[in-house]
């Protein structure tokens, strides 16, 4: 398909005009600026030298923020529906809070540049509101173009009933004229209609603000494109691990000088991969590597014990030096009971050979935790940290009114525990609980097929934990997630859930203050 430009001030689209100096000042009459509509499906198409990405504008898609998901459905989900790979000029791209993403099946599909023909993305971030709301911040970051271009999904929808009446955008003081939508030529006909402004001059550091009018109660909009003279950055995924013929899901990462040891729940890949089949998790994987991207594969290590508490399956290792040994708190599913699960301790003078605690299993579900009569018993994924003088124990468990929680319990030896009630209580099966601290925040990841969370806190002993607007990757299933320091740099990671075999991505975080950052 063609694209139709319709040109600047010829429509029923307004044109704008900014130009952002040094004071953020409008100057309404400048030529510098011209605002301007694109209208078509195959909106990357840069054949045509008047399209907005085409040769003759300089200027190529360096970014994006798209909101919605490949898999369309008729319920609104949270923001962790955001396809994004933002340019290195751009450090955060924030919906409002409170905003859900919409992902109906009338939405247009939208594809993300670059990608595989198969990855489309549908949807909008909305938010329900009678007057104009400030609904996407964008914080540029310290290598601003004095010249770029921004581009905003107005509408990807065939009728213009929840189309917003009016965009606006906002750096500081300069804010532009408006975008009047409802009515325009373009719009309610079933193509992604997008709006560019050329932005001059911002300030490194500043928040543009984009605004949005309401439209039967709901605003809206779709995602935003960046263009510059820059290339579109690679996604910062600094490693990978896969095995052929395996896959693997609860895992731990621990960096003993310049190698990274990975350990992990371990399975023949197939078209199940369940922990209950008999080849499945019976002993941790064990894989070492300089870059996160060689790797070099040790024996198994701590195979299950037929007819005991670790019988069935062992899982979910969690590590932590103290006084030169390495202390491995672990997970036992008993084979005589299905589903009843503790945590055990394996100890090792160098991470290759370990022995089992033989006190095991040093820590079970506490009294206030669920018991049903089947015997299964929700007590796994533990992880320890060190916290001041005394250690803090995380584990996965089900309460008694069947809530959802991550349990608490302190030691001073790592051998006996006690127990501090809940943590956090959240979703059901929050799995995975993985915290780490940074810059004197504490924040807790907890994964599982029911959701997914990262709060924070400054005491992760108080039980007040709040909410983090962390980007997930999409599309995938991805849980497990893993933190590591390496020197300067906080590594993320987390496993892409996947039949007939999965792997294990890493990624190179940066900070927006208190807020974790990876692009994808």
């Amino acid at each position: 398909m063609i694209p139709k430009i319709l040109k600047p001030f010829r429509s029923a689209i307004i044109g704008a005009s900014l130009t952002l100096g040094l004071c953020a000042q409008v100057h309404a009459t400048e030529a510098r600026f011209s605002g301007f509509i694109l209208d078509t499906r195959e909106w990357l198409e840069t054949k045509n030298p008047n399209h907005p990405a085409g040769p003759a504008s300089g200027l190529q898609v360096s970014g994006w923020s798209l909101f919605g998901s490949g898999f369309p459905s008729t319920n609104f989900i949270g923001l962790e529906a955001q396809v994004e790979r933002l340019p290195r000029f751009v450090s955060s791209v924030r919906p409002r809070a409170g905003a859900q993403v919409a992902q109906l099946p009338a939405y247009a599909p939208i594809q993300a540049p670059g990608s595989a023909s198969e990855n489309w993305v549908s949807g909008t971030v909305t938010f329900s509101a009678q007057d104009m709301v400030d609904l996407v911040r964008v914080r540029l970051g310290d290598s601003v173009p004095s010249n770029w271009r921004l581009g905003i999904l107005i509408d990807n929808l065939d009728s213009p009933a929840y189309v917003s009446k009016e965009i606006r955008i906002s750096i500081g003081d300069a804010v532009s004229p408006p975008v009047l939508t409802t009515g325009g030529a373009g719009i309610a006909n079933g193509k992604p209609d997008w709006y560019f402004w050329d932005i001059i001059d911002a300030k490194p550091g500043a928040e543009l603000i984009i605004r949005a009018s309401p439209n039967s109660g709901v605003a809206t909009l779709g995602g935003v494109i960046f263009m510059s003279q820059e290339n579109a950055p690679a996604p910062r995924h600094v490693g990978e691990f896969s095995r052929p013929g395996e896959y693997m899901k609860d895992y731990y990462v621990f960096k003993e000088g310049d190698t990274f040891h990975l350990f992990y729940n371990v399975g023949d890949a197939g078209s199940t991969q369940d922990w209950q089949e008999p080849n499945n998790e019976k002993a941790f994987g064990h894989a070492t590597s300089k870059d996160l991207r060689n790797w070099t594969h040790h024996p198994r290590i701590l195979h299950v014990i037929p007819g005991t508490w670790e019988g069935q399956v062992v899982s979910a290792p969690s590590i932590i030096k103290h006084e030169g040994t390495y202390y491995m708190f672990y997970t036992g599913f008993d084979d005589r009971v299905v589903g009843k699960q503790s945590i055990g301790l394996a100890t090792s003078p160098d991470l290759f050979n370990w022995t089992r605690h033989p006190g095991n299993p040093l820590y079970e579900a506490p009294a206030w935790t669920m018991r049903p009569p089947s015997g299964w018993i929700d007590c796994r994924d533990a992880h320890v940290i060190k916290h001041k003088d005394e250690f803090l124990l995380f584990t996965m468990v089900t309460t008694a009114e069947g809530r959802g929680a991550i349990s608490l319990a302190t030691s001073r030896d790592l051998k006996k525990w006690t127990d501090r009630g809940p943590a956090f209580i959240t979703f059901e099966a929050p799995e995975s609980p993985r915290v780490f601290e940074h810059k004197g925040i504490y924040y807790m990841f907890a994964t599982s097929g029911h959701g997914k969370i990262l709060v924070k806190t400054t005491d992760p002993k108080s039980g007040n934990w709040e909410k983090v607007p962390f980007r997930w990757p999409a599309p995938g299933f991805w849980s497990g997630w893993e933190v590591v320091q390496d020197g300067d740099r906080t590594i993320f990671s987390a496993f892409e859930w996947k039949f007939y075999g999965n792997h294990i991505r890493f990624w190179e975080v940066d900070w927006d203050g208190e807020v974790p950052l990876v692009r994808y």
